[in-house]
């Protein structure tokens, strides 16, 4: 992540804009922040690495001032102005969906894979823990704050981070469905996250159905304000609708079934219509590319399994992502989810 994504979270915006063009001295961001150490923090390590420049004229002593060269010695004065230097190369953010099947169960291969990929932001599904019980202290020590609404032994979607997490909204916004935590939302980075849990939906025939296909309308109507919006979205999660027939092993039995059903079909195609992308095809278009297995029929090693899980983004995002891929090494381990997780990257 670049440094002006960095103090974006920490500043107001307007003067991050001014670090990028005029510079601001050193005491305005401090009074600025309302994290202050935490800024004071990220100014010196943007320093020692060279994406901060320092200039001091000595409380105006100095007809030109100087530039400060970081140094372990080094410190800032009131007066010294700041500025972003926008010449260095930027970094990839990397952003994750996956579906978990219980977050107890899979807390040391979360915790594992959360080190070994390193990502800025994860969605999870089907934490399957009330609140009270969700790990808190293991992800703060993995690096991660956490945001989350749970429920016993269903449901529940958490959304974890490296970064602040600001305007957080559980569930709709409308009330729907409030006894199902299905649904979450905050900001980081200046980027709107949302994470669902869309209902599987049983049969065709039930009232699962009828209500998943509820779920969804609500979904889309949710999101209706944001069509155009010129603010970064995605919309990430465990989706339980295969798109395409490249997206199921057996289209054939699927068609018109639960999970591949036109009604199902009909309301993804609308909610991408208000400006969504899948980051996954945008990079990959081979057929048989799943993202669920069904551990009763032993999918994952016969290969027979389906793309349920996605990130949907829009143009700001899509236009900055630089990969997406399916992680089907986590599937691979001990105590695996039935599910993978989904990972893409971006350069901003």
């Amino acid at each position: 992540m670049t440094s002006q994504e960095s103090f974006g979270t920490l500043i107001p915006d307007p003067l991050n804009k001014k670090l990028q063009q005029e510079g601001v001295a050193f005491t305005k961001l401090r009074e600025s922040s309302s994290a202050a150490e935490k800024l004071v923090e990220q100014i010196y390590r943007f320093w020692r690495s060279g994406d901060l420049r320092i200039e001091r004229n000595w409380n105006g002593k100095l007809d030109q001032p100087q530039n400060i060269p970081y140094s372990n010695s080094a410190c800032l004065l009131p007066d010294d102005r700041l500025y972003l230097e926008s010449s260095n190369p930027q970094q990839l953010w990397k952003i994750a969906t996956w579906n978990v099947n219980s977050i107890r169960t899979r807390l040391p291969l979360l915790l594992q894979w959360l080190k070994e990929h390193n990502p800025d932001v994860v969605c999870l599904q089907e934490t399957k823990v009330e609140d009270a019980q969700f790990p808190v202290w293991d992800l703060q020590q993995a690096g991660y704050e956490a945001v989350f609404s749970g429920q016993k032994s269903y449901n529940g979607v958490a959304i974890l981070s490296k970064h602040p997490i600001q305007d957080v909204r559980h569930g709709f916004s409308n009330g729907f469905d409030p006894e199902n935590a299905r649904l979450i939302a905050a900001t980081i980075s200046g980027m709107r996250m949302v994470n669902v849990y869309v209902p599987q939906g049983q049969t065709t025939e039930s009232d699962k159905f009828k209500y998943k296909l509820n779920f969804f309308a609500e979904l889309i109507q949710e999101f209706q304000a944001e069509k155009n919006s010129d603010k970064a979205l995605a919309i990430m999660g465990d989706f339980n609708i295969a798109p395409h027939t490249d997206d199921l092993s057996n289209p054939e039995s699927m068609r018109g079934k639960v999970s591949f059903h036109p009604e199902e079909h009909a309301l993804l195609a609308e909610l991408t219509e208000i400006g969504l992308n899948d980051l996954f095809r945008k990079f990959d278009q081979r057929p048989g590319q799943f993202s669920w297995w069904d551990f009763r029929t032993r999918g994952f090693e016969r290969d027979e399994g389906m793309r349920i899980d996605y990130i949907l983004a829009n143009s700001v995002l899509t236009s900055s992502c630089q990969a997406c891929i399916i992680d089907t090494e986590a599937r691979e381990q001990d105590r695996p989810s039935d599910h993978a997780p989904v990972i893409a990257e971006f350069e901003l």
